[in-house]
């Protein structure tokens, strides 16, 4: 492993962080380079007990295919985590994806990630953002109807981010917000301004998709409750920070969704 160190930039709370650098170990590898659960990995277990199980959303174009990890205790909230585009090889399996949701069940929150339409075993076609959205929407409806009135927290990375906050600023059950890998080259994020719910922004300072002279221009027009976390010498998929990025996914969900202990972000 490189023990070189490697600093996360935190613009709003904390100034420097310093953090390990190094790849990240992968249960496997599936196409597009894109890391997956490995089932019976004892390591999804932990004190107190959760369940890792597979579940059907029934979207606007038919069921998609989704894992909902439930951590033990009583939940102060729910998440729900989206994937990256899937012409390129984006599923719910992804790496940053993974890391990222168990994060928020680190934290306590059941969290769902989910097939977009055409991926996997999810009925449709991919549909440009517009279908994906309703199907964000037919995920958080699903959550609703299994943890009524629990808080929600809409996360995303890359595709899934400019779904994930695009959907997410419109729903009132929506109580925090987490955008990782903005593809700032390709989506505007304008509809950002002006919301004052909780939000986490983590961003690779050489990401080729999402430059952060642009995210930093965004972040200065938004409300003080942005979070803004960089991290130098880092692309787009993160890959010598993930066991960080879950980390900061962990304390924001402690900080502004009072969640509770339930272990640290699995491997």
């Amino acid at each position: 492993m490189d023990h070189r160190r490697s600093r996360a930039v935190d613009s709003r709370l904390g100034g420097i962080v310093h953090a390990e650098s190094g790849k990240e170990p992968m249960t496997s590898i599936a196409g597009g380079g894109m890391g997956r659960d490995q089932p019976g990995d004892g390591r999804l277990a932990a004190s107190p007990p959760r369940t890792t199980r597979g579940v059907v959303v029934e979207g606007p174009a038919g069921s998609l295919e989704g894992i909902l990890d439930i951590p033990g205790g009583d939940p102060p909230a729910v998440a729900v985590f989206c994937h990256p585009h899937p012409l390129h090889g984006g599923s719910m399996h992804n790496k940053v994806v993974y890391r990222a949701a168990k994060g928020a069940v680190a934290a306590g929150l059941p969290t769902l990630r989910f097939n977009f339409r055409g991926v996997g075993r999810s009925a449709g076609q991919h549909d440009g953002g517009r279908g994906e959205a309703e199907d964000l929407r037919a995920a958080l409806d699903f959550l609703c109807e299994r943890f009524p009135a629990s808080p929600l927290l809409v996360g995303g990375f890359s595709f899934g981010a400019t779904v994930g906050l695009g959907v997410g600023v419109s729903h009132e059950q929506v109580a925090a917000l987490v955008g990782l890998g903005l593809p700032l080259s390709s989506a505007s994020f304008e509809f950002l301004e002006g919301e004052t719910r909780p939000l986490l922004l983590i961003q690779g300072e050489e990401d080729p998709f999402g430059s952060m002279v642009a995210l930093r221009r965004l972040v200065e027009r938004l409300p003080d409750s942005v979070r803004l976390l960089s991290f130098p010498g880092e692309g787009h998929f993160f890959t010598g920070v993930l066991s960080q990025l879950a980390e900061a996914v962990t304390e924001f969900c402690r900080l502004h969704l009072n969640g509770h202990d339930s272990g640290a972000p699995s491997a």
